[in-house]
């Protein structure tokens, strides 16, 4: 296996929707929101919501509903890189209070029970609301998300990972 890292071919350039111009790595997958928060009129979304880059709070008449951005990281097979989804997950009040608390602080190893809050188009079955532990990590980088186990091809590829070619088709229809 040791050997395999050595010999996995470089990644395609990818031109960014963002800024314009050509990068030699893969591009991040992202959700801006959550599909929660998405799915709100123009009005609530100004009145009962509440969204940062990180955090997500909808207040609604009888619950609030509270959501983090993560990261979720596929393995590609036979490239020196990793496809990466910038998936949102919501958390209990006690969870999102204390991992928000701590959020600055950059606390590592901690462990969050959460579901995911985005639909990820590449998968024919729903990812909404599939188990996932929220593992925190230190220097400011995004938790991420190790999904529970469950017969969905989402944790499928997690646990044994795409080819470059699949990872390709996913940015290359996301960018459409």
């Amino acid at each position: 296996m040791f050997w395999n890292k050595w010999f996995k071919k470089q990644s395609s350039s990818f031109k960014c929707t963002t800024c314009g111009e050509i990068h030699d790595e893969l591009p991040a997958l992202g959700f801006l929101a959550p599909i929660y928060h998405d799915d709100l009129n123009e009005k609530d979304k100004t009145e009962i919501a509440e969204i940062s880059s990180d955090f997500c709070v909808i207040h609604h008449e009888d619950q609030t509903d509270r959501f983090i951005r993560t990261t979720l990281t596929i393995e590609i097979n036979d490239a020196c890189e990793n496809l990466d989804y910038g998936i949102w997950v919501s958390l209990s009040e006690k969870s999102f209070k204390e991992y928000k608390a701590e959020f600055k602080n950059n606390v590592e190893g901690k462990t969050y029970f959460g579901r995911i809050c985005n639909e990820i188009s590449d998968y024919k079955e729903s990812t909404l609301g599939l188990h996932v532990n929220v593992n925190t990590l230190s220097n400011g980088i995004r938790p991420e998300i190790i999904p529970h186990e469950n017969n969905h091809q989402l944790i499928t590829d997690w646990k044994n990972g795409i080819t470059l070619n699949e990872a390709e088709k996913r940015i290359k229809q996301a960018f459409k």
